[in-house]
């Protein structure tokens, strides 16, 4: 396709030894060295053991079983749910280690300060009928947990219900009264408690707030949906939350003139606990590489029931522990050359926490496989399967590995779905038999794995992760969603690449770098069709630096094994024909190849990291970015609230501090970060930057 353009338009053919490009396209077409009976970089014994082993059924019981915990950070629910998982592990023989981090609000593990345990006794809203004794029950902690926001202070009220509207500007409560009486606001609680309770002295808050915006978002009026109030500061006042149902009777009876009178009771509150991380290893074979661990993550942390989100993944990676530890056990595989290791951590600030307090786990870890939804029935939950690279700014072949894998399973499961006899169709007995139809994604935020590939780190992380799912985060996130050919699927693309990773060495590079010269050519489509909707200077910017991010992902083959020079050669030999094909079907003739696409005033200025903190900017329930912009009182960037074509700012920033090495000047910053989501300023990356440099999170090195 990409000669027949070139021919097509008459540009560059001088640059396109055709016949060559023909060679070099031959010799990439897929080669197993194991046979079409295995999984790439398998052996049929391999494929097998695992295959027959995994069971969806065990990790969709396990589900059931987590999802009876309402599973908030340091709260009894999260320690029952932790003390499942070891309890599991335990009966499989497989020795664990509870890591207990303090947390309690002050306390800073990196760049995420800990949050204080959140607990529940009991939550009741009442609407008070006439007689005395009347009254319906709206919302109940003991029968829906999800109905009481999070973060919840104890207290009782009893008062009328005001409407206002969104409740996050003080116009939306011109002309009510709000003191002593209950909102009822559209938003987050969060964002409406400094203004409702804080500035107009309002008993407490009822929000119908939707989130998780998708093509279903609003659609189920009858969902209530999971709310939070601030942790910082502790909270002097509860919310409930309802459903959209619930929420426009009540204002189709105030609009009519009626009154809604509420009472609300709450035992619920913040206190000092720890963050409880469950961790268990499969060690590294005798003579192995002991120092060295493949790592499992998810997180534990859930509203109840948190089905897909996350009991799915906590029960995966419990499902693959059990079977490699018994195919171990029972000879049918060999101890790894690599340790492999499991963890339960909550959410983000777990992880961030655990990576600070405990440094080894990031010195030993080589590779993530991280596991945050991945069983959503997509009849259900409309779920669409991914297995997603890490950033742009961390060029792996890891990704590689996990891609192949997954074209495996769809493949195998394609065909079994259309009639076909294969030997891997990956189908749980109690389970759907479609195709998994897994799509390959470039890197998205959203859980712990970008903590792992945060520039304080840079491990690389395979994520598996189903979106959209419309219920997410409602209480209607149940184990009846679940289907357990799709928790077998994700576990076999998760222990598969594992296994492969964690036994990689010398013997495997040549058929490595097939996968990532296969993985180039694909990803070398994408690029043609996205530089040719853009300015010529940057196009060449976009092919210079994916392609030379190609060139670093074949370097980091060197990270596990041994890159004998000729295969390194011969890539870059091949990477140099596509940089020519590239640049010539971007039609960049009038752009020297070696131009700027961004000015180069300030190109001088090259930055390095502090030492510390580590850890993203923005972690969970914390924002550790926003915080020192507050205490330097800096103008908060225009970076955080820049969109541009295919990313958010928040994804700009991450990895804008991610591209600091101590060698990128402010300038190939910018130009990296429009290769990666689309063009944007020069200016507008310098000011983020330099406000990084007055937190000392940044060091500036060099000055023009």
């Amino acid at each position: 396709m990409m000669v027949r353009n070139t021919a097509a338009t008459g540009r560059g053919a001088a640059l396109v030894p055709v016949g060559a490009f023909l060679v070099t396209l031959l010799s990439m077409a897929p080669v197993s060295a194991r046979g079409h009976d295995a999984a790439p970089l398998l052996t049929p014994a391999e494929t097998r053991a695992l295959a027959s082993h995994l069971s969806g059924t065990r990790a969709k019981r396990h589900v059931q079983a987590l999802t009876l915990h309402h599973r908030m950070r340091g709260s009894r629910g999260f320690e029952a749910a932790a003390g499942y998982v070891r309890d599991q592990l335990a009966s499989g023989g497989i020795e664990t280690v509870t890591e207990r981090l303090p947390a309690d609000g002050s306390i800073m593990y990196g760049t995420q300060r800990s949050r204080p345990a959140w607990d529940a006794d009991s939550a009741e809203l009442w609407e008070i009928g006439g007689g005395a004794g009347s009254g319906t029950l709206i919302a109940s902690w003991a029968s829906r947990p999800v109905t009481l926001a999070q973060d919840s202070a104890s207290g009782e009220a009893e008062g009328d219900l005001v409407d206002v509207g969104e409740g996050t500007d003080v116009s939306d409560y011109e002309g009510r009264q709000v003191a002593g009486r209950f909102v009822l606001a559209g938003a987050q609680p969060e964002q409406v408690a400094p203004i409702a309770v804080g500035q107009f002295g309002a008993a407490g808050i009822v929000s119908y707030a939707p989130n998780q915006r998708s093509a279903w978002w609003k659609q189920d009026a009858s969902l209530v949906r999971w709310g939070h109030l601030g942790t910082f500061p502790p909270p002097g006042t509860f919310a409930f939350m309802v459903s959209l149902d619930q929420a426009r009777a009540w204002q189709g009876r105030l609009a009519r003139g009626e009154s809604v009178r509420l009472r609300g009771s709450v035992r619920a509150g913040q206190h000092p606990g720890a963050y409880v991380i469950v961790t268990a290893l499969i060690p590294a074979a005798e003579g192995g590489l002991s120092g060295e661990e493949i790592l499992f993550s998810c997180h534990l942390d859930h509203l109840t029931p948190g089905a897909n989100d996350n009991a799915s993944g906590c029960a995966t990676i419990l499902e693959i522990a059990s079977t490699l530890n018994f195919l171990i056990r029972d000879g049918a595989l060999p101890a790894p050359r690599r340790g492999i290791r499991f963890i339960w951590p909550p959410e983000i600030e777990g992880t961030i926490a655990l990576l600070n307090a405990r440094p080894d786990y990031a010195r030993r870890t080589a590779a993530v496989v991280h596991m945050d939804m991945v069983g959503g029935a997509p009849d259900v939950t409309k779920a669409i399967f991914h297995v997603t690279r890490s950033p742009a700014s961390l060029p792996t072949f890891v990704d590689d590995v996990a891609a192949a894998v997954g074209r495996f399973v769809n493949e195998q499961s394609e065909a079994h779905a259309g009639g076909a006899e294969v030997p891997f169709p990956l189908v749980d007995p109690e389970g759907g038999r479609e195709a998994l139809q897994a799509r390959f994604a470039d890197f998205t935020m959203g859980s712990d794995h970008q903590v792992w590939t945060e520039g304080s780190f840079r491990i690389p992380a395979i994520y598996l992760n189903d979106w959209p799912d419309r219920y997410i985060h409602t209480h209607r996130d149940s184990v009846a969603n679940i289907d357990a050919t799709k928790l077998l699927r994700a576990g076999f693309i998760g222990a598969a690449s594992a296994w492969i990773l964690a036994n990689l060495d010398e013997d495997d590079v040549t058929e490595i770098a097939r996968l990532v010269r296969r993985g180039a050519l694909r990803r070398m489509a994408t690029l043609l069709d996205l530089g040719a909707t853009l300015a010529p200077a940057e196009s060449l910017n976009l092919v210079k630096f994916h392609l030379d991010r190609e060139e670093r992902i074949v370097d980091s083959i060197g990270r596990f094994a041994p890159l004998p020079e000729r295969v390194r050669a011969r890539a870059v030999e091949e990477i140099a024909l596509l940089k020519r094909i590239a640049v010539s079907d971007a039609g960049s003739a009038p752009v020297a190849e070696d131009a700027p696409a961004s000015p180069s005033g300030d190109a001088g200025i090259v930055y390095r990291r502090s030492i510390e903190p580590k850890g993203p900017m923005t972690g969970f329930g914390y924002d550790y970015f926003e915080a020192r912009l507050a205490a330097l009182d800096i103008p908060r960037p225009a970076l955080l609230s820049f969109e541009g074509a295919r990313g958010a700012g928040s994804e700009y920033a991450y990895e804008a501090l991610n591209l600091v090495d101590g060698q990128r000047g402010v300038a190939a910053i910018r130009d990296a970060l429009s290769a990666i989501y689309g063009p944007i300023g020069h200016e507008i990356v310098a000011e983020y930057l330099a406000a990084l440099e007055a937190m000392e999170i940044l060091l500036r090195i060099e000055t023009p």
